[in-house]
């Protein structure tokens, strides 16, 4: 019965390795790479895109490539990018990989091109073109999304082949190795029901007849007459037990090595995650802030619809307020160079995109905090908020080891609410009302700002009547955007006030050649509006809470009638 027990497990044995085997070659051949099936992209199709998680191996590297008569691009990128960037446009995903055999994939209906064209890009982490590209990527490294779209951003990949292969260096000499083993196997398994079958045909044995001491009974005494012990008919001492400890020994070494890993790819159940990543990359910042001033500079010097491409939120109206009202004075605007920029900005898995940066000009007493954002994927960076702020009041940004910086604790919204609502109530009323908060005001920005407001209610020329309404900026979530820093946490803010002015009848008064710079309409009326913009910097650490502004910016002026 243990030889056939043993006889089973061999062949058992011997049958799975030669599964395995045939499996093996059946999907890689006697080659050391294995492919699919080349596809082509439906027409009208902008974009190929591969999730490096969608190949279900691991312990190898894979390679897509892509042919076509046109000039193509091709390039990896976070998740959070491309997908961003291909919302809306016709592009094809490829959604199952399966070595041999076809790439499933998925048609997505859209635009025929994006906004901007992919090679136009800042985010790509590797690109290259042709009419043959290809990208070879590791299984086991980070994945990344892979990109494959036409270099010229007026055609699509109508009649582009795209396939996908696999390294699979040392699986046919495994699989020669397997079917050895499969042979020894059933060898065993045959030479043991070989024996198990001999030993059934066998007669037993005929023992001989044992003399006695002359009366035919034993004494029971002596080496000569002691009866020889009973056997089992057919069976050695000794033979069977090589057998099975040989053939146990032979099975225990074949179930470990199906279980040691072998250095081919090895199957593996795509699991894909969400990607994610930093608001910054190494240099991001520094060369934004770089190119930023720069193009500022030109920009003051030329046509100012180029602001558009440079900044956004409130900056972008106040920008245009100044130089507008620098023309008026003759004046020159320039923008401030850099020696140094400190940035930070948290992690993300979705658009928009924002980092918080602090530029030394390398002189003077102040430092330029900016607020730059990012739309989508398809738009540059663009600074949304900026002022000057003593170089004390710049915090410590802390960034992990990914490179991103936390966001600020859900308190801070708390705090930069109560900040809001307490300029308010000054602006307006030019006394500091209560708050649950405790601030500081270490700059004179704000009562700069009453300053102004209160000289149109004083003296001989003093108006009818002056009233002051304020509130928030919030067309920009300014507040939201806050990091947290080494003592507490940072953020901007920005208040918009209105100046409301009524003139006698029998008055006739120069408003200033700023005001008139802005002004909206023909100047008629009796009651003057002036909007005005008082941008500001807000750190906490701990207890501590202070507000800093640099200035206040006229935004616009308009007459009406009573």
């Amino acid at each position: 019965m243990l030889r056939l027990i043993l006889a089973a497990l061999c062949a058992v044995i011997g049958l799975a390795v030669t599964a395995l085997a045939v499996s093996a070659v059946a999907v890689t051949g006697t080659d050391d790479v294995t492919e699919t099936e080349p596809f082509t992209v439906a027409d009208g199709t902008y974009a190929i895109v591969l999730d490096e998680q969608q190949v279900p191996y691991e312990g190898t590297t894979a390679t897509i490539t892509a042919e076509s008569d046109t000039e193509l691009f091709i390039g990896t990128a976070s998740g959070v990018d491309t997908e961003n960037y291909l919302t809306g446009v016709a592009h094809e995903t490829i959604t199952g990989v399966e070595f041999p055999g076809a790439l499933s994939h998925r048609s997505v209906p859209g635009e025929p091109q994006p906004v901007t064209a992919a090679a136009t890009r800042d985010w790509w982490l590797a690109s290259d073109t042709g009419t043959a590209v290809t990208h070879r990527f590791d299984l086991d490294a980070a994945p990344q999304m892979v990109v494959i779209a036409p270099a010229d951003p007026d055609v699509t990949l109508d009649g582009t082949t795209v396939r996908l292969s696999m390294d699979v260096e040392g699986v046919f000499g495994f699989t020669l190795l397997g079917f050895a083993v499969a042979v020894l196997a059933f060898g065993l398994a045959a030479f043991l029901l070989l024996r198990r079958w001999n030993t059934r045909l066998r007669p037993p044995p005929k023992l001989p007849k044992r003399k006695g001491t002359g009366d035919g009974r034993g004494t029971g005494k002596g080496s000569g007459d002691r009866p020889a012990p009973a056997r089992r008919p057919g069976r050695r001492p000794g033979r069977l037990g090589g057998t099975a400890v040989g053939a146990s020994a032979m099975a225990l070494v074949l179930s470990g090595c199906t279980q040691l890993p072998l250095p081919i790819a090895q199957p593996a159940e795509p699991e894909l995650t969400p990607y994610e990543r930093p608001a910054l990359r190494p240099g991001d910042a520094g060369t934004f802030m770089t190119d930023y001033t720069e193009a500022l500079d030109a920009t003051l010097a030329g046509d100012q619809e180029e602001l558009d491409g440079i900044q956004t939120g409130p900056l972008l109206g106040r920008t245009r307020a100044e130089v507008l009202i620098a023309r008026a004075e003759e004046q020159t605007l320039s923008a401030v160079a850099f020696t140094e920029v400190v940035a930070g900005g948290p992690m993300f898995d979705e658009y928009p995109m924002w980092f918080i940066g602090f530029g030394d000009p390398g002189e003077g007493e102040s430092v330029q905090a900016m607020l730059v954002t990012r739309e989508s994927a398809a738009e540059d960076w663009k600074a949304a908020q900026s002022l000057f702020v003593p170089r004390e009041a710049v915090p410590t940004l802390l960034a992990g080891s990914d490179g991103a910086v936390p966001l600020a604790p859900d308190a801070h919204q708390d705090v930069a609410a109560a900040a809001a609502a307490q300029l308010d109530g000054f602006l307006e009323t030019g006394t500091l009302p209560e708050s649950p908060v405790e601030f500081a005001y270490p700059t004179d920005t704000f009562s700069s700002f009453r300053e102004y407001v209160d000289q149109f209610s004083e003296g001989d020329n003093a108006f009818e009547d002056v009233g002051v309404t304020c509130e928030p900026y919030t067309e920009v979530p300014l507040s939201t955007y806050a990091l947290e820093t080494e003592a507490g946490a940072v953020s901007f803010g920005e208040v918009q006030c209105t100046i409301t002015l009524s003139v006698p009848g029998d008055f006739s008064i120069d408003m200033g050649t700023a005001v008139e710079a802005v002004m909206t309409n023909d100047g008629g009326g009796n009651t003057v509006q002036i909007d005005a913009s008082l941008p500001y910097l807000l750190t906490s650490a701990g207890a501590e809470n202070t507000v800093y502004g640099s200035d206040w910016f006229l935004l616009s002026s308009q007459t009406s009638e009573d």
